[in-house]
């Protein structure tokens, strides 16, 4: 069994979410965690038993040690770290979104695919998501019929209101997460988006202008299918999770584990109610909300079978190119209150 060593660069949430479930690994040697925070680099470094601290992202993949590099950044750093990563020959797991502008996503677009011997896979992780899985087989298999109304909502009541605003000047919570969605959206019906619109509100005083903290879009589908997604992050928006996906057949909606009010031992429960037999199911799945130990194994598989990356670079190049477009059309132009 080969062992990969791994550098992560960004010590934050997501950072930890990564380390957490692949560091036990036999196949993983942790070599590097780099932040700009020297002392929250040398946090995770006890936590996971990582070899050597570093500020300076490049000195952490220059390294002959590392093989893999986990970028779990603001995605504004995302466009440089995969050049210094091609040009170091490694292989890369980067967190959503791709860039904070079209024009550095489109040139990170090009760079993967130009640079097939650098294995990268982007962390639209709900593709790793069992429960998410299950819900698109049901629904490729017909489950509920076409075409489907897709509900999708995640908005955040805040408590740590400075790290939501300092995100917010870097990306919106539209393209924070909508990536996400409208990649399943695409997924699970097989079809491709053709329009997308929304609404957007500026509701706490000290975000920018020009930057909003809630928002609201609808897609269109090329199968008829429609939907919407709404992200908020705010000291006032009760915070709420819902996914649904209702056709002529049926209807299917994802209730996490943490959120059921019982049995939260069985894990994520699929609602599934079927017509016109008027019939109620309930499918309990055991499975992990990010699976980053699942979407390390398939980069793993990538860079061993040469097998294609999943989600596939067309479908990050679509998700993030309708969520930009989403973005642009709902950004308010001016302060308005």
């Amino acid at each position: 069994m080969k062992k990969y060593g791994v550098a992560l660069i960004g010590c934050g949430q997501m950072g930890a979410v990564h380390l957490e479930q692949i560091y036990y690994k036999q196949n993983v040697s942790i070599r590097c965690v780099c932040d700009h925070d020297r002392s929250r680099a040398e946090d995770f470094a006890r936590r996971f038993h990582a070899e050597r601290v570093e500020t300076d992202a490049d000195a952490c993949i220059q390294r002959d040690d590392v093989d893999v590099v986990i970028i779990a950044t603001y995605p504004s750093s995302h466009l440089p770290l995969l050049k210094c990563c091609i040009q170091n020959h490694k292989h890369v797991i980067c967190e959503k979104p791709i860039a904070s502008t079209k024009e550095d996503g489109e040139e990170f677009i090009r760079l993967i695919k130009e640079h097939p011997e650098c294995k990268v896979l982007v962390g639209l992780i709900l593709r790793h998501n069992e429960t998410y899985r299950k819900v698109a087989q049901m629904i490729q298999e017909g489950a509920i019929g076409s075409p489907i109304v897709m509900r999708m909502s995640q908005n955040h009541h805040t408590k740590n209101w400075g790290r939501y605003l300092s995100l917010i000047q870097e990306t919106s919570p539209i393209i924070d997460c909508g990536v996400h969605y409208l990649d399943v959206m695409r997924w699970v019906t097989g079809a491709e988006i053709t329009s997308v619109n929304g609404v957007s509100a500026r509701t706490e005083m000290d975000v920018p202008e020009g930057h909003y903290n809630y928002g609201m879009i609808t897609v269109t589908l090329s199968d008829g299918s429609v939907g919407f997604y709404e992200a908020g992050w705010s000291n006032t928006l009760s915070s709420e999770n819902f996914k649904e996906f209702s056709g002529p057949r049926g209807t299917i909606r994802i209730v996490f584990a943490k959120d059921r009010h019982t049995h939260q031992e069985e894990g994520d429960l699929i609602e599934y109610y079927q017509y016109p037999e008027q019939e109620y199911h309930m499918i309990n799945l055991d499975s992990c909300r990010k699976p980053t130990h699942l979407q390390f194994d398939y980069l793993v598989k990538m860079i061993e079978e040469n097998a294609p990356a999943f989600p596939s670079v067309d479908d990050v190049e679509k998700s993030f190119y309708w969520t930009m477009q989403a973005d642009q059309i709902i950004a308010p132009k001016k302060n308005v209150f």
